[in-house]
């Protein structure tokens, strides 16, 4: 088409309206900005071209004009190819064209001439002609656009003056305030608005929603969550409904720590909104329900949108949303269902696309079938080239997680060969797998290739070879690793690269080396967190230094002001009982229950064994029921005002079920195994062969407590009194 147009411009008459017009149309459009430009200037009865970039003379007029959609596309493409003398050229010949001015006052704003858009907006004034409020706010506009906040509220007050402000005026300001974090500027000009007898819009309260989620105004998250929904109230209040816009801004503002009834408000307004669901929305739904991470909302969403409620898909980008989103669901079906309707339809995935799709695969525990869909996009032609360095490094992760370490090396060789562009993300992912296997005799080659091909290594590499030299059992390595990069980067350690050198004096039990890792940690600047506090009970609890763990805790935790979690308590009581001091072990059980910390399966499970093997049957059962959440009959391990605290987060059934199993052995069958599984209710189940042998156990200890046949019903068989003491039925 763009030779035919060639063609034609110069065979044909120019002279002619309807051919130039129609030639400068196509050329603009087709952004073939110079040509429309010069096409123009032959039109020019003159010698000298109008728009020259240098030695220009006096413009004259061209030999024919061209229709008002020429013009603007002329203007249009002058401005995008930089001739600003032609675009003036072109607005001289019509002074009074007000439209022309809009335009050229644009052009200057987003080449940042504030300057020149006022000398444009004067040379309208001059003319005499009537200047609206569509020209005044293009003005403010620019302002805005070119960050000038002064000039913006300056000519504001032009406007004002003129009488020009309208709605536009105020929402172009409030955005700009919002722009630089003034929240309270903004609510000011809502304010002025309502008091000049405007009455505030969608796009109003829509910006200052967006600016409250972007963090305008500071404050903590808590604030500016009920600022948000205070905006929301408002423009309900003020009779205006959200629309899209205002549910996607409300969307962007949900994460893991919203409440629950602000997500549900927020999927209330969706459901009753009047306006129809897009593909915008739509990805702005699953991807929030995907980052609130409750899957039974992600589930319960997912199946709404199928239904009437659904919108039209049509992008690549809207399909891969989906497709991140069932994938988190679990939901296999629906992943392959996405992906089979958008291939049916001819729709070409892009990079982003393909990559959630080959995720959701791997995380979902099939990273076979995920490289075997690689294999099927690198046959089609059409889409081969969207196939890169992330979408394989998913199923390097995924192999790596397996530990089909073969299979790594296989599709890291598919790569070379299919001369993918690699990248340090890649090459760390290829450490991990030897790390995670075993294989660090591996990490010296692969460091060779990564330099052979000139990527650098960041301090992810360097984390990764430190993480596995040390679970290794390398300690000097991963020390060595260390100084190399302090020698010869300007990488610093962080603490993920720390706590690998303190897992790793932990495993070897060595305190002084582990120690002076913590020194050192500090001493950079580093702030140890709660994972280096249960790193270092570990260590000191290899070297019997009980006291000292203990100490750590207390001092470290102090200093830096935060508070031991439930891994550090539970390595606490862990180095209790690996010392043989199971009272201390439920004192600081009971610490941790003090400082509102919820233990978890493992800290229920250490306690449980230690108490059965040291015969207090009766604590263990007492520590089940308090897990579990039942009354616990005068077996309390700890003071009752302290029980609702000890509820386990996710309590393992094979915990529950090896106590159970433990009472029984224990001969505490009829008065502690058999009632807790009688009160033991969904969701925790006890597995069924368990349950059999309690059951088979209590019976088997009632028939031999029952009296031999024939006896009086008074008689008592000798050892019957003592039976009865230990809990026969």
């Amino acid at each position: 088409c763009l030779s035919l147009a060639d063609w034609l411009a110069e065979c044909s008459n120019l002279q002619q309206q309807s051919v130039a017009s129609a030639l400068v149309r196509f050329y603009a459009e087709a952004e073939e900005f110079d040509k429309a430009c010069d096409l123009y200037e032959r039109c020019v009865a003159a010698a000298a071209p109008v728009g020259g970039r240098s030695g220009d003379t006096a413009p004259r007029q061209p030999a024919v004009s061209l229709d008002a959609r020429a013009v603007s596309c002329l203007m249009n493409a002058a401005l995008r190819s930089g001739r600003h003398n032609l675009a003036k050229h072109v607005l001289d010949a019509c002074p009074a064209d007000v439209a022309k001015h809009i335009a050229m006052v644009r052009g200057c704003a987003a080449k940042g001439d504030l300057a020149g858009a006022h000398e444009v907006f004067n040379g309208l004034l001059k003319t005499g002609i009537e200047v609206n409020s569509v020209v005044y706010n293009t003005v403010l506009d620019a302002c805005v656009e070119c960050r000038d906040l002064k000039a913006a509220e300056a000519w504001m007050e032009t406007t004002k003056k003129a009488g020009r402000a309208d709605v536009v005026s105020y929402n172009t300001l409030i955005k700009a305030h919002l722009q630089s974090g003034n929240v309270g500027k903004a609510r000011d000009l809502v304010a002025q608005m309502r008091a000049e007898g405007l009455q505030p819009n969608r796009i109003t309260f829509n910006e200052l929603a967006n600016g409250i989620v972007s963090g305008a105004g500071g404050g903590d998250a808590a604030a500016r969550r009920r600022e948000l929904w205070g905006v929301v109230k408002e423009m309900q209040a003020a009779g205006v409904k959200p629309n899209q816009v205002t549910c996607s801004i409300l969307l962007k503002g949900l994460n893991a720590r919203s409440r629950q009834a602000e997500i549900n408000e927020t999927m209330d307004l969706i459901t009753n909104m009047d306006e129809p669901m897009d593909e915008v929305l739509l990805s702005s739904v699953v991807e929030a329900c995907v980052r609130i991470g409750q899957p039974a909302l992600l589930a319960a969403k997912l199946k709404q949108l199928q239904g009437a409620q659904g919108a039209a898909v049509n992008g690549s980008h809207t399909f891969g949303s989906l497709i991140k989103a069932y994938g988190h669901a679990k939901d296999m079906a629906g992943v392959w269902r996405c992906w089979r309707e958008m291939r049916s339809r001819r729709i070409r995935p892009t990079g982003i696309t393909t990559g959630c799709m080959v995720e959701a695969v791997v995380s979902n525990g099939d990273t076979e079938g995920a490289y075997e869909l690689i294999q099927e996009i690198r046959q089609d032609e059409s889409c081969r080239d969207v196939l890169n360095a992330v979408i394989y490094c998913s199923v390097l992760k995924g192999f790596t997680r397996e530990k089909r370490i073969d299979r790594v090396w296989a599709v890291y060789e598919e790569m070379l060969s299919m001369k993918v562009e690699l990248s340090p993300v890649t090459y760390n992912t290829l450490l991990d797998a030897c790390a995670r296997s075993s294989q660090m005799d591996r990490a010296p080659g692969i460091m060779q290739d990564m330099k052979a091909k000139g990527i650098q290594p960041n301090l992810i590499t360097y984390s990764t070879l430190v993480k596995g030299h040390c679970q290794a059992g390398d300690l000097d390595r991963g020390f060595a690793t260390l100084e190399e990069m302090c020698r010869e980067t300007d990488f610093k350690p962080d603490e993920i690269m720390y706590n690998s050198l303190l897992d790793g004096c932990a495993q070897g039990g060595m305190v002084g080396r582990g120690l002076s890792v913590l020194e050192r940690m500090q001493r950079e600047g580093v702030p140890p967190s709660n994972y280096s506090l249960s790193l270092l009970v570990k260590l000191m609890s290899r070297a019997r230094r009980l006291d000292g763990a203990f100490e750590l805790v207390d001092k470290i935790s102090a200093k830096y002001g935060f508070r031991p979690n439930v891994h550090v308590f539970t390595n606490l009581i862990q180095a209790c009982i690996a010392n043989r001091q199971l009272q201390r072990g439920m004192a600081t059980f009971e610490r941790m229950l003090k400082e509102r910390v919820r233990p978890e399966s493992r800290t229920i499970a250490i306690l449980a064994r230690a108490s059965l093997a040291q015969g207090a049957a009766e604590q263990a059962a007492g520590l089940l029921r308090a897990a579990l959440g039942l009354p616990t009959v005068g077996m309390s391990p700890v003071a009752e005002d302290l029980l609702p605290h000890a509820v386990a987060t996710s309590l393992d059934p094979a915990v529950v079920s090896e106590a159970l199993q433990g009472l029984a052995d224990r001969g505490r069958v009829h008065d502690l195994a058999v009632p807790l599984l009688a009160e033991i209710r969904p969701p925790m189940r006890v597995d069924v062969a368990t349950q059999r042998r309690i059951m088979s156990a209590g019976m088997a200890s009632m028939a031999s407590a029952s009296p031999p046949a024939g006896s009086s019903p008074g008689g008592q068989r000798r050892g019957g009194a003592s039976s009865q003491r230990r809990g026969g039925w």
